[in-house]
């Protein structure tokens, strides 16, 4: 095997993080702020190594939240949680690094530090991305990067960032003016309870040529009053009271039902599923493109980052590291394989290795992937096979195997990939390991071929079943 591939299948490993009591607690006390509470229970739990601990020192640390403020200290935190992988802390210390806070100032660090949190599908990381590139903080202004960003947080149930598509696509603003995606997205927002939206999309409903309807102008304002006793509901209620006088009470009757009928909805629920599935995500160079995707799969990076498609959310994970009990992730992603999504099983592979450093169950969960025909398992448990990782000793023909067997995938940034992987190894590799290999397909196959006929039988029954 050449040096250039070996260096090529290189994967980088992450920090594993132990079960600690008093994790919840600790946390539940810092969301209550109850920041004395906390306090000393985060700092012994991140001097054991807690890294999710660390993550909630160095936010009381960055805003003095019953701490004295301090930038070195947070940037500490924020430090020791990033090297376990932590989304949150990234995102921290890229926001730090823009702004020149705690830390030299330094946009591309930013950017680096964003990008690997949004990798990870963080919704704060590609809101923050999104602002970036509409403001020209740290790149160049653009609003097509932009409302890709934001688009990929709407898709997740960010109410901030359907807001912003909402706008994007009333406006025309990198994207072509839309006015029913437009309703759609502001809406969105506005139902899971997000008061801007719903104060923007009341004023829209009055004021706007092409989406003017009092009468739901009133239902917003009525809702915004109803939920808000502050100025907001006090200003809302001034509102719906003026445009209440255009209407005589039996129709004003019929909406208050409406009305009181309404409830916000979760962010998970914003979304249909299926719609989550099937977007076609916009291609922003440096983040998504063919050449940056084949570069990241090509070190080892996870391709497979939104859990929220296998009913993965981020707190599960955040559970799952501090206890250690990974029983309701591996529940989540059996169920979504059950309905045929089997890049569920790539995806939790990614998140062993990259999130827990458990190699030797990401190469398990691979082996499930590939047996059910994804592809990118296919390709993980290959490039496991050559480089030793997971299994040992190195395999070269079970390997070269593999690769041919994802080589068949439709997905065009994984096949170049794939490909370059093969022609490596068909360059280092020697006659009888290739011979090997292709075994390794024909077996492959078989074994489909039988499942598939099994599967057929089940459905049919014999001919003298009369039953």
């Amino acid at each position: 095997m050449n040096k250039k591939f070996w260096t090529m299948l290189l994967v980088s490993t992450c920090w594993t993080m132990g079960a600690f009591a008093g994790l919840p607690e600790a946390v539940q006390s810092f969301e209550k702020g109850e920041y004395e509470t906390a306090y000393p229970e985060l700092l012994a739990l991140s001097e054991e190594g807690n890294t999710v601990a660390a993550y909630y020192l160095g936010r009381m640390y960055q805003d003095g939240l019953g701490v004295t403020a301090d930038k070195d200290k947070a940037l500490h935190y924020f430090e020791m949680a990033d090297k376990a992988q932590n989304p949150d802390a990234a995102v921290a210390l890229g926001r730090m690094a823009i702004k020149g806070e705690g830390i030299a100032q330094n946009n591309e660090l930013g950017l680096q530090y964003l990008k690997k949190a949004a990798y990870a599908g963080n919704e704060n990381a590609l809101y923050e991305l999104g602002q970036a590139y509409e403001k020209g903080e740290g790149v160049e202004k653009n609003y097509t990067y932009a409302f890709g960003f934001y688009y990929m947080g709407a898709l997740k149930g960010d109410k901030r960032a359907q807001l912003k598509v909402g706008k994007y696509y009333l406006q025309g603003r990198g994207i072509p003016q839309d006015y029913n995606a437009a309703v759609k997205w502001y809406v969105r927002s506005a139902n899971q309870g997000y008061i801007p939206a719903q104060q923007e999309w009341a004023n829209l409903r009055v004021s706007h040529p092409r989406l003017r309807n009092p009468l739901d102008a009133y239902s917003w304002f009525s809702i915004l009053a109803a939920y808000n006793s502050d100025s907001v509901g006090q200003e809302a209620a001034a509102r719906r009271e003026q445009i209440s006088r255009s209407f005589d009470g039996s129709v004003l009757s019929a909406q208050q039902k409406k009305i009181m009928e309404w409830r916000p909805i979760p962010a998970s629920q914003s979304v249909p599923a299926k719609e989550r599935l099937e977007a076609i995500i916009p291609i922003i160079p440096g983040f998504n493109d063919e050449e940056t995707t084949k570069t990241r799969l090509e070190a080892g990076a996870a391709l497979h980052s939104d859990g929220t498609n296998y009913g993965v959310s981020g707190k599960m994970i955040e559970t799952a590291v501090s206890t250690g009990d990974r029983g309701a992730l591996e529940k989540a992603i059996e169920k979504s394989a059950e309905k045929g999504q089997t890049k569920a099983f790539g995806y939790y592979g990614d998140l062993l290795r990259n999130r827990f450093g458990d190699v030797a169950a990401s190469v398990a969960w691979y082996r499930k992937g590939a047996d059910a025909g994804d592809a990118y398992s296919q390709y993980q448990l290959g490039k496991a096979y050559c480089e030793g990782r997971g299994i040992n000793p190195p395999d070269i023909a079970t390997c070269y195997g593999w690769m041919l067997i994802a080589s068949k995938t439709a997905d065009k940034n994984l096949t170049l990939t794939v490909r370059d992987a093969i022609q490596s190894i068909e360059g280092a590799a020697t006659t009888e390991e290739l011979e090997k290999g292709k075994a390794v397909v024909d077996t492959y196959n078989q074994q489909q071929e039988s499942k598939s006929t099994e599967k057929q039988n089940k459905k049919s029954p014999g001919l003298f079943n009369l039953f």
